[in-house]
């Protein structure tokens, strides 16, 4: 029962008493025989009336009890599950709190181990960038010895057209023939169709016979020849064609060779040189030529 439907049975009970009260003092005052009986039966009505409220007081308040007891054991069994609930969160907590420092542990370690596999990484790339330059220069020495030309790294090959050409000459000029092949081949892989292609061509064959390579010197004559055969190193490439004969000799392929600059190139400016060598070829000592 509600504290408001208590206050309201109380007073009901104490007007109750006020009016019986009141009765019985109007009733000494001036009763008759019939009114006295008429006020008792009243009296015991109201008696009756007044003892079911009290039983019907005394239940609500049972009632009320029993569900404040009920209401107790449910906030002590509350209680317990609160504390057994805090002592897991708070169990929970302490293990998630130690699992976390045990990550940052390892987290730290493996923080130490990637800089220090960094540092190595960083002293190996460096020690395998130094033997890769001894390797190469060392493949280098031995590729010139054996008269093999290697493939200039990108950065040595200037990209503009005119200097790339130029650096190529400059190479040969300076005697530097491996590196003056290596810019002339690159330059014809470029350029191929510029008009200095057959230039390029014709100094890649004078560098081998420049170092006395007269058989891969013609190889690389002949290129232009079949090649460029429009282009103005023709007579050159004759010219040295008929000299590389002549230095293998061969006497009668280097006469034919340097017979057809005279035939086929009448305007060369190699003409008087070539007569001569003509006559070197005729005038060759006994036994030089082989055929």
């Amino acid at each position: 029962m509600s504290r408001s439907r208590t206050r309201l049975l109380v007073a009901s009970l104490a007007l109750a008493s006020g009016a019986l009260s009141a009765t019985v003092v109007a009733g000494c005052l001036w009763t008759t025989k019939g009114d006295g009986d008429r006020l008792r039966a009243e009296s015991v009505e109201h008696a009756r009336r007044l003892t079911k409220v009290e039983q019907g007081a005394q239940a609500e308040r049972e009632t009320l009890h029993a569900a404040v007891g009920s209401a107790q054991v449910k906030v002590q069994e509350l209680e317990v599950v609160l504390e057994r609930a805090t002592e897991v969160v708070t169990r929970n907590s302490a293990d998630t709190g130690a699992l976390v420092q045990e990550l940052q542990t390892q987290l730290g370690s493996l923080d130490g181990q990637i800089a220090e596999l960094r540092n190595t990484n960083e002293q190996l790339t460096r020690q395998l960038s130094t033997q890769r330059a001894e390797m190469d220069e060392r493949i280098t020495q031995v590729a010139r010895k054996a008269g093999i030309d290697m493939p200039l790294p990108a950065a040595e090959i200037p990209a503009d057209k005119v200097e790339h050409f130029a650096a190529a000459y400059r190479a040969y000029q300076g005697s530097d023939y491996s590196r003056a092949r290596a810019l002339f081949r690159e330059y014809l892989s470029r350029y191929a169709g510029d008009d200095q292609t057959d230039n390029a061509q014709y100094w890649i064959g004078a560098s081998y016979l420049q170092e006395s390579k007269p058989a891969t010197a013609l190889g690389e004559l002949r290129k232009v020849i079949t090649d460029y055969a429009t282009g103005d190193a023709v007579d050159d490439a004759l010219f040295d064609m008929g000299d590389a004969f002549y230095r293998l000799h061969a006497c009668t392929d280097a006469r034919t060779t340097l017979e057809a600059l005279v035939r086929t190139q009448p305007t060369s400016p190699l003409l008087a040189r070539t007569r001569d060598k003509l006559r070197e070829i005729q005038h060759a000592a006994r036994g030089y030529c082989t055929s």
